[in-house]
């Protein structure tokens, strides 16, 4: 029998999670046009389940040698948990910003995070990707609410009504 690594056992436990989100994305509730649909909103949570599923029983059955974790310890942390305190900020921003700016905002301050010297450069291209990603959207028919600051700026400017 083999040693039950640390490996071994977190890819029992990824596994159980893998096992667990593919059971539960079954609860996502469907539009009654999108049932008999190939691709609808349960397919990506089925296909992530699928992979994470293959990915644990890979770390269970492929042997691994012994992990050196001076690497992983001497890497820059800071960066990975400053993304993910800002990928949090995104999600509680995106309501009330709307898409457009909030994802403006995300991005310019990724990109300073990761070490990007200028702002130019990053305001330039997060525009271009929020207002792209918008537009298209939009042409597919998804609805991408505009926000709450957005819409009350609007109606005291007197733009929207």
């Amino acid at each position: 029998m083999a040693l039950m690594t640390s490996a071994r056992l977190g890819g029992v436990l990824f596994l159980i999670l893998c096992i667990a989100y593919g059971v539960y994305a079954g609860d996502i509730t469907l539009d009654y046009w999108s049932e008999q649909e190939m691709f609808n909103a349960r397919s990506m949570p089925y296909l992530i389940a699928i992979a994470g599923i293959f990915c644990a029983i890979l770390l269970i059955v492929i042997p691994t040698p012994k992990t050196d974790w001076s690497t992983a310890l001497n890497l820059n942390w800071l960066p990975a948990g400053l993304l993910l305190v800002l990928m949090s900020a995104y999600g509680f921003l995106l309501e009330p910003l709307g898409f457009v700016i909030a994802t403006i905002l995300f991005l310019v301050t990724a990109f300073l995070v990761l070490g990007v010297q200028s702002v130019r450069a990053p305001l330039l291209v997060a525009a271009t990707i929020a207002m792209g990603f918008w537009l298209l959207m939009d042409k597919l028919g998804i609805y991408l609410a505009p926000g709450v600051l957005p819409e009350q700026l609007f109606q005291y400017l007197g733009v929207a009504g």
